[in-house]
């Protein structure tokens, strides 16, 4: 196979050979070394065979001694390809635009990663950014990485390190603040922990803060739980106010009730699907297609779209749009209420699902009945979560009670 793109290379052809002496012409193409392949003699003086372009230029002299005439049948090769794709300029003009456009490409910016600790205002430095002309479709060939690290630092006080680095088409930014938030402390004053929800305490974790409650006992929504206020414990100690800091785990119920219809329409496919194309350019579209309105009826559109990426980073803002229709029609179906129990206590458990912040659901009871042509299920849940809720206490110093003790050594 590597031979035969070889000879492809210099060009190849397939020619019929005419004449009364061909055993003649055989013998003096054999004596000039030229080479014919694959010879076949379809008539009593004609043949055909294959043979490259310089053995053809080298026929002359043995064609005007054996008067036999040759007739080229078909062209193959690199010559004649190039032959036919000299004269087409506007097909250079396109592939050297398009190698253009690549060049230009590959030298701007098309992705931007940020790595950002806490603590680091990410707006005011994107912002920053800007005003130094960094951006998406930057040159990164005009971004100066000390030069861009010296300028933030100085702009942005607030930043303990900061850096820059270009790789290809991809610019990753890097920031870390001087001082980093806590966590879970507030500076406006203290708080007290109280009730998120009504239940039953099971667990506790009291870090800061004086406990009101205890395992086993029943709260209320908004009752306090950690006090802010310590008191005094011996004789080097006092009465002061902290940030109540605490976990209080407890068993607590949700009241539920789902609705569903029992006669529903369903899908059945009442066609082929058809599909329809258009080209994304940013925010122009192009569409492949003359008709713009959907096919009669009920139908589902499914829309994916397909962007271009030359590797792994770089992305061209060019994508391809692809409509899928599928046509369909609806049929009434009527369901049982036990058929529908599955549905309606997954509904449930979702929606109570979403009400906790932290914790999981330990069992359901559901009572299903039929009311109104729908199937109603009322069910109550019972979940294990944390309802310690941290919130302000008014309270200051100049609050706190006055020492008894020492009033009375006073006096």
């Amino acid at each position: 196979m590597v031979a035969d793109w070889i000879r492809l290379a210099g060009g190849m052809l397939s020619v019929r050979i005419r004449g009364a002496e061909l055993e003649r012409f055989l013998n003096l193409c054999a004596q000039e070394h030229i080479t014919l392949r694959r010879p076949k003699r379809t008539d009593i003086d004609e043949m055909q065979a294959v043979m490259s372009l310089r053995d053809f230029y080298r026929l002359s002299r043995v064609r005007k001694r054996t008067r036999c005439r040759v007739h080229i049948a078909q062209r193959r090769g690199l010559p004649f390809f190039w032959k036919k794709l000299r004269r087409r300029y506007a097909l250079w003009l396109g592939m050297l635009l398009m190698c253009f456009a690549c060049y230009i490409l590959s030298t701007r910016i098309w992705v931007i990663e940020t790595e950002f600790a806490q603590g680091v205002d990410a707006y005011a430095v994107m912002q920053e950014l800007q005003q130094l002309g960094i951006g998406i479709g930057t040159k990164s060939a005009d971004i100066d990485a000390r030069a861009v690290k010296l300028h933030m630092m100085t702009e942005l006080d607030e930043l303990k390190y900061f850096s820059v680095n270009v790789d290809g088409n991809v610019i990753t930014v890097q920031a870390a603040a001087v001082t980093e938030p806590p966590a879970n402390e507030s500076k406006n004053g203290v708080h007290d922990v109280v009730a998120l929800k009504d239940g039953i305490v099971e667990k506790m974790a009291v870090r800061r803060g004086t406990e009101q409650c205890e395992i086993g006992d029943a709260v209320l929504q908004g009752e306090i739980l950690v006090d802010a206020l310590v008191e005094k414990q011996g004789q080097l100690d006092e009465t002061r106010l902290v940030d109540a800091n605490a976990d209080i785990w407890a068993s607590t119920r949700y009241y539920t009730t789902r609705k569903m219809a029992l006669e529903a329409d369903k899908k059945y496919k009442s066609g082929k699907s058809k599909r329809r194309y258009a080209v994304c350019f940013g925010k122009t579209r192009i569409n492949l297609f003359f008709s713009s309105s959907l096919t009669e009826g009920n139908c589902d559109r499914i829309i994916t779209t397909k962007k271009i990426r030359l590797n792994d980073f770089l992305e061209l803002p060019v994508s391809l749009c692809c409509e899928t229709i599928q046509p369909y029609t609806t049929k009434a179906v009527y369901h049982d209420a036990e058929e529908l129990r599955a549905k309606l206590e997954y509904g449930a458990r979702r929606s109570v699902e979403r009400q906790i912040n932290e914790g999981n659901i330990n069992s359901m009871q559901a009572d299903l009945t039929t009311e109104n042509d729908a199937a109603v299920l009322r069910s109550v849940v019972w979940c294990y979560e944390q309802i310690g809720e941290s919130v302000e206490d008014g309270r200051t110093e100049a609050d706190l009670p006055e020492d008894t003790e020492e009033t009375e050594e006073e006096q």
